[in-house]
């Protein structure tokens, strides 16, 4: 039986009427509360106002490009793209992007829903605190010493993994596996995002945080607070 999603705030941008309606009906039905928008301009204000546990996103939008919004937007929840562009170059562009899963239109709201389940965090598993750094999934932030550590979606999610599994090296087509549930499609995504990542890390820390050693890979060198 494929997983359910419950008690979930799903946020879709969508302009397509008739398939978002289908989607909006099936998760309110497990009592989810589901908010609809059909523009990134009025996706941007939901949520400058309220917190989401998961956004559904197409990525031709009428006022801008999906994989834009994700790329500019701070802070975002667990990001599935669902678009009829299912080529290889489009999917490695959402990843890049910073999208959490990619989903091919159309579908049905079970497959959507089996894919979301893979996407939201457990409650006892939202925050981690290592080496001065705080991850919270909740509210997808992360800090050091208190001052807030500005991280892409893609980012995030590296980060998030590493930090669960503390001084632990993975290659970087484990780290793509680990992080987007799929075979790798090109390591080089990995690479580059984990060199920004270290980057703004060390700039806020002054620390080399994210280590790596040949033949091994790539760790988090934490310790708990």
């Amino acid at each position: 039986m494929l997983n359910r999603v419950y008690n979930r705030k799903l946020l879709f941008i969508e302009d397509d009427r008739e398939l978002t309606q289908t989607f909006l009906d099936y998760f309110r039905e497990s009592g989810n509360a589901t908010t609809w928008a059909t523009t990134i301009a009025e996706a941007s204000r939901l949520l400058d106002k309220e917190k989401f546990d998961a956004i559904i996103l197409d990525i031709l939008l009428p006022d801008g490009n999906g994989m834009k919004f994700i790329e500019e937007k701070p802070h975002l929840p667990p990001v599935i793209i669902m678009s009829m562009l299912g080529n290889e170059e489009a999917m490695l562009a959402g990843f890049q992007a910073g999208a959490a899963d990619y989903v091919v239109k159309p579908c049905s709201p079970e497959l959507l829903a089996a894919r979301l389940s893979l996407r939201l965090t457990r409650g006892d598993d939202a925050r981690i605190r290592l080496s001065g750094i705080t991850l919270d999934v909740s509210d997808r932030t992360v800090f050091y010493e208190g001052k807030p550590v500005i991280l892409t979606s893609s980012e995030f999610n590296i980060l998030y993994f590493l930090m669960s599994h503390p001084n632990e090296f993975f290659d970087s087509a484990e780290i793509y596996r680990q992080v987007w549930d799929a075979p790798s499609l090109q390591t080089t995504t990995i690479r580059y995002h984990i060199s920004n990542l270290r980057r703004k890390i060390k700039d806020i820390t002054h620390k080399n945080l994210i280590i790596t050693e040949f033949g091994k890979g790539y760790a988090f060198a934490g310790h708990a607070q």
